[in-house]
């Protein structure tokens, strides 16, 4: 991988000592350390910007999904198929490992704002 223009940076005297104690245990240069950094905070943008537009793509479906759900919240079960109910359960577990206690909380609030009840509290 050929690299482009080199930049100067200023950093805070005990960051600077940080990243030459990681970058001296692992037998690379400081900017080798830097540069990974900087490499990996940009996948983590680019997953979270991912992962936010799949989230309003999901809350477009369920804005959907209750307006054309009844009233009373109940659907006939001729309505939903198994496999639909699998796929929605399989992908609520899959989206809840992905995120962390704190987002499930923000999510449930907003379930809860818009008038419905969060999986797993309809049992309570």
């Amino acid at each position: 991988m050929a690299l482009s223009d080199s930049i100067k940076v200023r950093l805070r005297e005990g960051q600077a000592m940080v990243y030459a104690a990681e970058a001296e245990s692992r037998g690379v240069g400081v900017a080798t350390i830097i540069r990974e950094r900087l490499e990996r905070v940009d996948r983590a943008d680019e997953q979270l910007s991912s992962i936010r537009a799949s989230l309003m793509e999901l809350g477009d479906a369920v804005d959907e999904l209750h307006r054309e759900r009844p009233a009373d919240g109940n659907v006939s079960p001729s309505s939903s198929q198994p496999a639909d109910d699998a796929m929605a359960i399989e992908t609520l577990l899959l989206l809840r490992g992905l995120a962390g206690p704190q987002q499930q909380r923000m999510v449930m609030a907003e379930v809860e704002r818009r008038g419905l009840i969060p999986w797993g509290q309809s049992a309570r």
